[in-house]
């Protein structure tokens, strides 16, 4: 003989809804793939009406990718740094103020909370790379003017030349004299014309960047370049006084040893500073989400210790360019570029590698 089936009781849910109020849920955190997909989960603004206190950021997407040659899809990039931010966005609250220890350097460091405003995606026009630069440009100097500090989400490195052209303008109105540039890829970018593109591409964005009236080369450099070059152009970028920091040099002697001349002349030249990232300084085994496949680049620990370098500059501006989401169905190559936003913006407070963790844990084995 069979018996039925045993139906559990099921609670009174009208009691259970109304025993609660829904402010009682509001301070909780949403899991990474829930939530509005904002930068990190930050409130959305205008440009009119900017409010991030005297060191916040305002954070903007460009998501244009037309002057790709090789494989297309930067111009998702923005949005899915956006989504993968999201796991980081109840970090600090689950961290609090400790003291932490980053176990790989030794350093130790709190997390703080500066605060973060997404004001959304500038307006681009996928068929018209002049109109897109001017209306990028445009808006970007309007950003510049009102916010402390920037983050561009951008598409193909090519939009690095309008965002940043825009926010040393803005800069200039509020009085700055010098803005430098860091350009962190695998590639100088210093082309002056595409057969595909003409001469705004992604190829080129550094020197036109450098002919921009009052730039001067010896306030532009090249971190992390590890791909063939024209040999000529090299020694000539050397010889106008552009500083080159290779990959190779990076790996060897450490980010700190090898931009140590970097940060002491922009430093020392340089009111405010922008940097800019094309995720293909990453090894395409560590970073396969992007356009361009690049062997022998450096690896996401390198990236780290270059961002924390860089924390010795008047950092105002920061770019992420070339995340292509569709070459990585894992996600990780967003993750990794929100990551490393996190820990730029975060982070504070650092210190020297303290080694007394390790001699602790050495004299108990």
């Amino acid at each position: 003989m069979t018996r039925p089936p045993v139906t559990p009781e099921l609670p009174d849910f009208e009691a259970l809804h109304r025993s609660v109020k829904p402010e009682e849920f509001e301070a909780d955190p949403l899991p990474g793939w829930a939530g509005l997909a904002t930068l990190f989960g930050a409130p959305v603004t205008g440009a009119a009406h900017i409010d991030v206190g005297e060191d916040g950021w305002v954070a903007a997407g460009v998501p244009f990718d037309a002057t790709a040659s090789s494989r297309p899809g930067a111009a998702e990039g923005p949005r899915a740094i956006r989504q993968a931010s999201l796991v980081f966005s109840s970090y600090l609250t689950s961290l609090g103020q400790w003291r932490m220890l980053d176990t790989r350097t030794g350093g130790t460091f709190r997390y703080r909370a500066p605060r973060v405003a997404d004001a959304g995606d500038l307006h681009i026009y996928p068929t018209d790379t002049i109109r897109t630069f001017q209306a990028v440009a445009a808006e970007t100097r309007r950003l510049s003017r009102a916010a402390p500090r920037l983050i561009l989400l951008n598409g193909d490195h090519s939009t690095a030349f309008p965002t940043f052209a825009g926010f040393r303008a803005g800069r200039l109105d509020r009085g700055a004299r010098r803005v430098g540039f860091v350009n962190i890829d695998h590639h100088f970018d210093f082309g002056n014309w595409s057969t595909l593109h003409g001469p705004l591409y992604h190829g080129s964005n550094s020197r036109r960047i450098s002919e921009l009236p009052g730039m001067h080369p010896e306030d532009i450099a090249f971190v992390g370049v590890g791909d063939v070059t024209k040999y000529d152009q090299f020694r000539t970028l050397l010889d106008r006084g552009f500083h080159v920091v290779p990959g190779a040099q990076i790996r060897r002697a450490g980010a700190a040893a090898a931009l140590r001349p970097v940060i002491e002349r922009l430093g020392e030249r340089c009111d405010a500073v922008y940097v800019s990232l094309d995720i293909d300084v990453l090894d395409s085994a560590v970073a396969t989400g992007t356009g361009h496949v690049t062997m022998g680049g450096i690896d996401s620990g390198d990236l780290l210790d270059v961002y924390e370098e860089l924390r010795a500059l008047p950092v105002e501006a920061v770019d992420i360019a070339e995340v292509a989401p569709r070459y990585d169905p894992s996600g990780s190559t967003a993750q990794i570029a929100a990551r490393l936003l996190f820990e730029f913006l975060f982070r504070s407070e650092s210190a020297a590698p303290d080694l007394a963790p390790w001699t602790e844990l050495s004299r108990e084995e």
